[in-house]
């Protein structure tokens, strides 16, 4: 269970570039964000998985550079076409098992929806055993203006699939959606595997943390009551903060709040 900082946060910044400075700058936990398919087999991903393992980045989880494809691929009325986006996922699955990486995110279906709650989990479901199949878990992220953004739909999932549902749990797409995250984190904390942070207040939703209004100890603490054992992911968007020295500067902040979050706890005071 440690803080770190997503890969996406240096979008557009190729994939590899972006993991030399987390490794440069002393970030030990990543996440990454593929933002081709070329990322994710051959010469580039060899130079990725260089530069993860000579410095010891320890990747947690992958992002699929097609989320913005799932509607399309996965959840489409043309079922059929579900087949090429399982061998995509077959590849980034193998990207994940080369990078050490435990979870798969998935957006879903956005909006409009075409598909019935009934087809979307079944489609799902048939994604999910074929992910765990080749050594990786899938897991469901809330999204606004997708079927996740509702924590309703996302109630009906985890009762339909039990176990093999798994959340990665977003801060600012909650706040987006209009849901209060803490409300979502305690409705969801026994199913949540992930976790993308970023602060929100009167200057934005997706910014640093430090520079909103959120309250990072008291969640720190109810994942850590929880047995909440996974990770904190800074993922902001490039135009959420100034440089790269504001970026750091709030990882290191948060890291602090929730190191110290952790030992209080843990001496039960």
């Amino acid at each position: 269970m440690a803080v770190g900082i997503s890969s996406a946060c240096f979008y557009p910044l190729e994939t590899e570039r972006a993991l030399r400075r987390l490794a440069e700058s002393g970030v030990e936990h990543t996440e990454i964000f593929f933002n081709a398919g070329c990322e994710t087999k051959g010469l580039i991903l060899q130079t990725i998985t260089d530069i993860v393992r000579g410095s010891g980045l320890k990747v947690c989880a992958l992002h699929s550079y097609c989320s913005f494809a799932e509607p399309h691929l996965i959840f489409s009325p043309y079922a059929r076409r579900m087949q090429d986006g399982i061998e995509v996922y077959k590849g980034l699955c193998e990207a994940a098992n080369t990078l050490g990486a435990k979870f798969l995110v998935l957006h879903g279906e956005k909006e409009p929806f075409r598909i019935s709650e009934q087809a979307y989990i079944e489609r799902f479901a048939q994604l999910e055993e074929i992910v765990r199949s080749q050594g990786v878990l899938l897991t469901q992220e809330n999204v606004v203006h997708f079927r996740s953004q509702d924590p309703s739909f996302l109630e009906t999932m985890r009762t339909s699939l039990g176990d093999n549902f798994r959340l990665t749990l977003d801060i600012k797409q909650a706040v987006r959606s209009r849901v209060d995250p803490v409300t979502l984190v305690k409705d969801f904390l026994p199913n949540i595997v992930h976790m993308h942070i970023s602060d929100h207040g009167e200057r934005g939703d997706c910014l640093p943390p430090g520079e909103g209004s959120f309250d990072f100890e008291a969640l720190f603490s109810l994942m850590h009551s929880g047995g909440y054992t996974g990770h904190y992911m800074l993922e902001l968007y490039r135009t959420s903060y100034e440089n790269e020295t504001v970026l750091l500067n709030s990882f290191k902040k948060v890291s602090k709040i929730h190191a110290k979050t952790i030992a209080k706890n843990s001496a039960g005071c």
